[in-house]
């Protein structure tokens, strides 16, 4: 098993005929691989057009920067068998907070030179006999070289059926810094007011931030809201760009399952977002299914950020739950700890996890809307119930500064939460002076109904 996070240049590293292209289109998918040889036909028609190599690598590394600058998962598929050639590779990786790793394919020339005997294009015996020395140098060297980890693989893993590749999706290496944002639920003004507070500025159809700070989305961009596909599309833009990480919720959730054609109660805030959907032509509706179930589709239940310092989950997180993926774990994510219990007014009853959390990642997490955000047990709640007439959140991080904007009106009413008064901390003040407050409205269940929170 070779596990890594989402955020990883694999940097292939082997002779011609070691099996490196072979591995590459088992494991990934085709748009993720960058190969030479194709740069080389690229640029030439050739792939057996050597001339042509330093056009090629040029092509090569470019198209590398440009995937990692959009933060994706990315296979440099060379021989890689010199040191510049994996320093460049290691300092583009470098560039842009991406892990780095080096996948040294360590199988004996012989079975090299059989392999390379097969197929249409081949590689000269000496030449590979002459990388297979600089193999056994590179094994010798490249620990002192920098990579975040190095794997050498045999051809005994190479032809174990069991062998896999796992990519960490929830795990991120970009450093930062981070505005975490909460729930937006289709305030889509009140999250273009908050991201220019933020400092973000409009390009072409997204917003970046020109010091290179990364927005982080806990979840529910719809419902409720009047601009619930505006506010969905400026999201999934951010993070096409490569300038946001998003994480779903559970409105997410119901949503792709109602896109899905699943039987599910249209309410509690879905009936507006479908009106939306069906206010649009047929081929604007089914661009739209298609963009919002990719972007659900890719996104991780929740992401661990700053090298396991910082969590992001819509419902939250425990602290033994972290670096797990599984339904328990999903469920969770989503819908926060429901015991399964209903009220004496029918409604699901939900644990207050956070009195409970003993971890040392700061969980930052949204869907029960509170009136303060407020740290307890290094959690925070940011969603301030914009919908319901409270505000919109951002947590800056690492700074762990709160910036705010009010909404401006209640789109949505629900019974037991009371937006307050503005926070204690104006806009920008420090995270640690905002007043504790407790008691309040609990969100959406797994059922898909409404019910308040009780202490278990």
């Amino acid at each position: 098993m070779l596990s890594i996070p989402r955020t990883t240049l694999l940097v292939l590293c082997g002779v011609p005929g070691c099996g490196k292209s072979s591995f590459a289109r088992r494991y990934f998918k085709d748009t993720m691989v960058v190969s030479s040889d194709h740069c080389r036909t690229l640029v030439s028609d050739y792939e057996t057009n050597l001339a042509s190599s330093r056009e090629a690598f040029k092509l090569f590394r470019y198209t590398i920067e440009r995937r990692l600058a959009l933060g994706r998962f990315t296979v440099a598929d060379s021989t890689a068998l010199t040191r510049r050639a994996r320093k460049d590779l290691l300092r583009i990786g470098k560039k842009y907070g991406f892990h780095v790793a080096l996948l040294i394919f360590n199988i004996p020339v012989d079975v090299c030179l059989e392999r390379n005997a097969g197929r249409e294009r081949r590689v000269g015996r000496a030449v590979i006999e002459k990388m297979g020395k600089m193999l056994v140098k590179t094994l010798k060297v490249v620990h002192e070289e920098g990579f975040d980890r190095i794997r050498v693989i045999t051809e005994d893993e190479l032809q174990d059926p069991a062998f896999d590749v796992l990519i960490r999706n929830h795990e991120v290496t970009i450093p930062g810094p981070y505005d975490l944002i909460g729930d937006i639920h289709g305030c889509y003004e009140e999250l273009l007011m908050l991201l220019q507070k933020l400092g973000y500025r409009k390009q072409f159809d997204y917003y970046h931030h020109p010091a290179g700070r990364k927005a982080v989305f806990t979840g529910d961009l719809t419902d409720r809201g009047p601009y619930s596909l505006k506010s969905f599309r400026l999201v999934k833009n951010m993070v096409d760009s490569g300038n946001a990480l998003y994480v779903p919720g559970n409105h997410c959730r119901k949503l792709n399952r109602y896109l899905e054609g699943r039987k599910i109660k249209i309410s509690h805030g879905l009936e507006r977002t479908v009106e939306e959907i069906m206010a649009l032509p047929e081929d604007e509706r089914l661009e739209f299914k298609e963009s919002f179930q990719q972007l659900y589709r890719e996104a991780p239940p929740y992401l661990i950020l700053d090298q396991g310092r910082l969590v992001v989950a819509h419902g939250g997180i425990k602290e033994d739950m972290i670096g797990k993926i599984n339904e328990r774990v999903k469920s969770f994510c989503f819908f926060g700890d429901a015991t399964g219990e209903i009220t004496g007014d029918g409604l699901p009853v939900r644990r207050d996890w956070a009195r409970e959390y003993k971890g040392s990642a700061l969980v930052v997490y949204g869907h029960t809307p509170v009136p303060e955000a407020v740290f307890v047990n290094n959690t925070v709640d940011i969603d301030q119930g914009c919908v319901l007439g409270g505000k919109l959140t951002a947590l800056r991080y690492p700074e762990r500064e709160f910036v705010q904007v009010p909404a401006l009106a209640a789109y949505y009413m629900r019974e037991g939460f009371s937006p307050g008064v503005q926070a204690g901390a104006e806009y920008g003040s420090k995270a640690e002076d905002a007043p504790r407050l407790s008691g309040a409205s609990a969100p959406d269940g797994p059922g898909g109904g409404e019910f308040s929170q009780a202490r278990v």
